[in-house]
């Protein structure tokens, strides 16, 4: 028995320290001020969630992408591709700030919550993203009613095109990506992403 202890006692440093998440409102969460301090605060379910913002050097990646966007029908329209945006996904209560957005005109003219996803999101993928929290954050949005998702790894240069958890398109150099069933003329190259 007092083998069994000391064993315990030397390992106790292996295990993880259990520590008590106090949940906070959507509400309370909303009037919460954060330090401009590189980091976005994410609410789901309850729990608020740091995460690093889109660093300075991956801003181009964005901008190649809206340049592009610009370009179609849907923004003559007045539907945007906005960067870090907050997003209520209600259904699946979470509040979650993207890397990009694509937002309707009425969307970007409610004065409250969308009442409605929106139907396309962007994340820029980097060393802090797990594959189980990217997995977690992919199965959400698809229940909370987003349609499409891109997955950009700079890191690697590729570009993972989501239209469900299970349909993913790996996009590398020239291929082109898309946003099919949510902006109809709009495409661009991975390298085009990446220039």
């Amino acid at each position: 028995m007092a083998e069994v202890q000391e064993k315990s006692k030397m390992f106790a440093f292996f295990q993880p320290k259990i520590q008590k998440v106090r949940k906070v409102s959507l509400e309370k969460f909303l009037q919460m001020e954060f330090k401009p301090n590189g980091f976005k605060y994410e609410w789901n379910n309850g729990k608020i969630e740091k995460r690093k913002k889109m660093k300075a050097e991956e801003r181009f990646i964005i901008d190649n992408i809206l340049t592009k966007f610009n370009l179609t029908s849907s923004y003559a329209q007045g539907n945007r591709i906005m960067p870090e945006a907050d997003i209520l996904l209600a259904s699946v209560s979470t509040y979650r700030r993207p890397d990009a957005v694509y937002l309707t005109k009425a969307q970007i003219r409610e004065r409250k919550a969308f009442s409605e996803a929106p139907a396309f999101v962007i994340e820029l993928l980097s060393e802090s993203n797990s594959s189980l929290e990217m997995d977690r954050k992919l199965e959400e949005y698809f229940h909370g009613g987003i349609k499409v998702v891109w997955f950009i790894s700079p890191e690697v240069k590729k570009v993972y095109v989501y239209t469900s958890p299970k349909n993913v398109q790996i996009c590398t150099d020239d291929d082109l990506c898309t946003a099919p069933n949510v902006i109809e003329d709009f495409g661009i190259r991975v390298n085009e992403i990446f220039e």
